[in-house]
């Protein structure tokens, strides 16, 4: 079975976050992560609440796509981009968490495709090398520009594997949504079973509407045997909105990705 973690950030959000923690715990699951990642003394104390009930921190996000300021498809955003790498991976791993999820930003106007990529590129490189000697990880998302974010620059898994590939470091490779990437063009046990040594982590909702796994057209039982039969053996993360309660919508969704 996969390591399934759970978005601390979606369920039992009327709690505390030691409170959320333990009560995810008490659903079945051994691993969170969060949309966190500014706020140290945030992740601790979910890392401390995870000790006492067996709950780990697995990943943050370094970055957010609207974050225009350290976008790091912008070349002027670099010095300021790689500070935040920095300090955010710093957070992170006084917590116990070695990987981070980085988004690239909204499309620049008036910038061709071929000069955001270079930059992206060369940015990435640049912040993998600087927490490489952490024992830190990225991981590149590509998001949908269908339904959830327009303007988005990186919406193709093709296109964001390729990416990786020519970064070329061994801490750095591509978040796969599968979810967005599903919206975006499917294909999914094809290009997962092909790209599987690039792929870092997973995320996952259900399509159409990104709300539980069971209720939507993918058959995720099927993708979860196939990741599995590729060999990857990190992290298959729930991002979803959920329609049930939170208690009733994660055990659920953990029986049903065990069928």
């Amino acid at each position: 079975m996969l390591k399934v973690d759970a978005l601390i950030d979606l369920f039992f959000t009327e709690d505390d976050l030691g409170t959320q923690v333990e009560k995810i715990a008490a659903c079945g699951y051994n691993y969170i992560e969060t949309w966190k990642g500014g706020d140290a003394a945030e992740l601790k104390t979910m890392a401390d609440a995870g000790k006492n009930c067996g709950v780990e921190l697995v990943s943050i996000v370094m970055n957010f796509a609207t974050e225009d300021k350290v976008a790091p498809i912008d070349k002027d955003n670099r010095t300021a981009f790689l500070a935040q790498m920095d300090r955010y991976s710093d957070n992170a791993l006084a917590a116990g968490c070695s990987q981070g999820i980085v988004t690239t930003g909204q499309s620049i106007e008036g910038k061709n495709y071929q000069e955001q990529r270079a930059s992206l590129v060369d940015a990435m490189r640049e912040a993998g090398e600087l927490v490489a000697s952490k024992g830190f990880n990225l991981n590149l998302e590509m998001l949908n520009t269908e339904v959830d974010h327009p303007g988005y620059f990186l919406d193709s898994a093709t296109e964001g594997v390729s990416i990786v590939k020519e970064v070329g470091l061994e801490n750095v490779r591509a978040l796969y949504d599968i979810y967005h990437m599903g919206i975006m063009g499917g294909n999914l046990i094809s290009f997962i079973e092909n790209n599987i040594k690039w792929i870092g982590h997973f995320h996952s909702a259900g399509i159409p509407g990104r709300h539980e796994l069971f209720n939507g057209e993918t058959n995720y039982p099927f993708i979860v045997k196939a990741i599995q039969e590729a060999g990857y053996d990190r992290y298959f993360g729930l991002e979803y909105f959920p329609e049930l309660e939170s208690e009733e919508t994660l055990r659920k969704t953990l029986e049903y990705l065990k069928s």
